[in-house]
């Protein structure tokens, strides 16, 4: 296959990747954000991984990716979810924090309405918490994305022992292009992932602007607040 267009297919391996950890954790951070609010249990439990999601560097989830999917699983399916979870590690506090934050702060009168109009699970979930936790995950995209495009340079090629193991990604293939000295081919990747990440911030701009215009609430109701809780080293904090 022409060299060009591997490198192209790489990028866009590694920013489907990282998109689909975010849209993950997205999507996981709703259900485990309101299982918090409701139990205290779960809240100390759900404040505390990720606590350590975000204070320890990726390295150092290396033996659990060792133990749990190169030698649990194994085979190209073991080595790609290996580099998903670390990447998943890298991405997800931050998408975890904003969620928790935004359901822990919902105004109560908007939780009232959804008791009172005795709204179901996920009624409740996709009418009221949802749309109010938007605009905090909005804020905490840019970051998040920053975060996995970093980290996927060791998520796709990483070494345990004297074993390497490789994904398909611009991380591997930057490798291969380093190894075999070819400067043409490592200018032409990175010419592809900053078009890739331009496009990518471009469409994240429009959607932030839409979705602060469309979901943003202003009001000085009071606000649900269920015990006390801290994420040290981060400016995104809230006191009961």
């Amino acid at each position: 296959m022409n060299e060009t267009i591997v490198i192209f297919l790489s990028v866009l391996a590694t920013a489907g990747r990282v998109l689909g950890l975010v849209l993950l954790s997205i999507v996981t951070g709703w259900f485990l954000s309101y299982a918090a609010i409701k139990g205290k249990l779960f809240e100390n439990i759900f404040v505390s991984v990720s606590e350590v999601f975000e204070s320890v560097p990726v390295i150092s989830f290396f033996p659990i990716v060792l133990i749990l999917f190169i030698t649990r699983v194994g085979g190209e399916l073991g080595v790609e979810l290996a580099a998903d979870f670390l990447v998943f590690t890298a991405v997800v506090w931050n998408i975890w924090i904003a969620e928790y934050q935004a359901f822990k702060t919902i105004p109560r009168e908007m939780v009232e309405v959804g008791e009172n109009y005795r709204l179901g699970f996920f009624s409740i979930l996709r009418q009221i918490y949802i749309p109010f936790s938007i605009p905090r995950i909005v804020a905490n995209l840019f970051p998040s994305i920053s975060d996995g495009f970093f980290y996927i340079t060791v998520s796709e090629v990483f070494s345990i022992g004297l074993t390497t193991y490789v994904t398909f990604g611009i991380g591997s293939e930057m490798e291969s292009l380093i190894v075999a000295g070819n400067l043409d081919g490592i200018i032409l990747a990175f010419v592809f992932l900053a078009a890739i990440i331009l496009v990518i911030i471009y469409f994240l701009r429009r959607f932030s602007n839409y979705a602060v215009a469309k979901y943003t609430v202003d009001t000085d109701s009071p606000v649900i607040r269920r015990g006390r809780f801290s994420f040290k080293n981060t400016t995104r904090r809230l006191s009961a």
